[in-house]
């Protein structure tokens, strides 16, 4: 235990003197599993969305993985500024970690009030660009009941376009960067839809066919854009099969996010070198770039069982990168990577 307490706290070190996660591995060559924990990070000087955030990972084209938290509301009092239907020119995906909130879904531009969605813990949402979303105050009497803390993922720079005569314009969330320009809403022909799963009431948890002992709900899973994420969850003592416990992926990237447990990973930087046991709980996050090896250890890797938040890019950290590959693996003791691949 005094090692893995070691390893964190290096980790952690690590990270405050050198700010959030890099998505920038070199090409060919093998890079260390990044790992994060999101208790530790402190609340960002300028946090995003009128709330406290973490930003813990920064990735290509300003993209950023964010940790939110919402207050609960003390008033009945409609905000000065709402922001009203808007959308972005990249994809986003969230995930709700507890509490709720309450959103518009419109589906068209000339729509006033859109659908109303009612985000609770589990809650997930795989919002495509130009997607509408947001809208006016009333909400028909349903109004969020607690705090909220989310998982958001912006694979562009936080920016948005809102609607209406006052407010086509491109508005970015941060208030100190200047508006780069000015889009047409009006230009737009076509408008998305988002996939909102509400994972607690509409799924069931069903037996992984690949990985013996685990246990999967799907979330998303588009292979022509190569975008995929899953809930994973292993009972008390589970044990990862051999071929399982050590792979990499060739060009895609994995987000790990861990909800509830323990798990304990083998970090090691290249096959064959020696192995650094970390014990993973709740909010630890972990990137796994390409060439950059995920493993775990011989024998019970929890003690309690783990649920974590898996999110799976073909390529890059954008949609669009085709399909995904089969992660290859990487035989106990070998000095390079096995060219045997395990579909996990």
């Amino acid at each position: 235990m005094k090692n893995l307490r070691k390893t964190n706290v290096l980790l952690i070190t690590w990270f405050l003197l050198f700010g959030p996660c890099s998505a920038a591995p070199p090409t060919g060559q093998w890079t260390p599993l990044q790992i994060i924990d999101v208790n530790s990070q402190p609340w960002d000087a300028s946090p995003r969305f009128k709330s406290k955030t973490k930003t813990f990972f920064k990735g290509p084209n300003d993209s950023s993985l964010v940790y939110a938290h919402f207050a609960p509301r003390w008033d009945m009092t409609p905000p000065i500024d709402p922001l009203g239907p808007h959308y972005h020119h990249w994809h986003e995906w969230a995930y709700v970690l507890d509490g709720d909130f309450v959103i518009h879904e419109p589906v068209s531009p000339k729509q006033k009030s859109g659908m109303l969605s009612h985000f609770t813990q589990g809650t997930w949402l795989d919002r495509p660009a130009y997607t509408l979303h947001g809208g006016v105050w009333e909400v028909g009497g349903m109004r969020p009941q607690n705090a909220c803390t989310l998982l958001i993922f912006e694979e562009g720079d936080g920016s948005v376009v809102t609607l209406g005569p006052e407010g086509d314009h491109f508005k970015p969330d941060f208030p100190d960067k200047p508006e780069p320009y000015m889009p047409d809403w009006r230009a737009v022909k076509q408008f998305n839809h988002p996939w909102i799963v509400h994972t607690t009431t509409d799924l069931d948890w069903e037996a992984d066919t690949k990985v013996p002992g685990r246990l999967l709900k799907w979330l998303s899973d588009d292979q022509t854009e190569g975008f995929r994420a899953r809930l994973v969850k292993i009972p008390p003592g589970w044990e990862a099969p051999k071929k399982h416990k050590m792979s990499y992926y060739k060009q895609a990237n994995r987000f790990v996010y861990v909800i509830y447990g323990d798990l304990v990973i083998n970090q090691l930087s290249e096959p064959g070198a020696a192995g650094a046991p970390t014990k993973l709980t709740r909010d630890f996050f972990v990137h796994q770039a390409p060439h950059s090896l995920f493993g775990f250890g011989d024998g019970p890797v929890t003690e309690a069982g783990a649920v974590w938040l898996e999110v799976i890019y073909a390529k890059g950290l954008a949609v669009g990168g085709g399909e995904i590959e089969i992660p290859s693996h990487v035989e106990s003791g070998a000095k390079k990577g096995a060219q045997v691949q395990v579909d996990g």
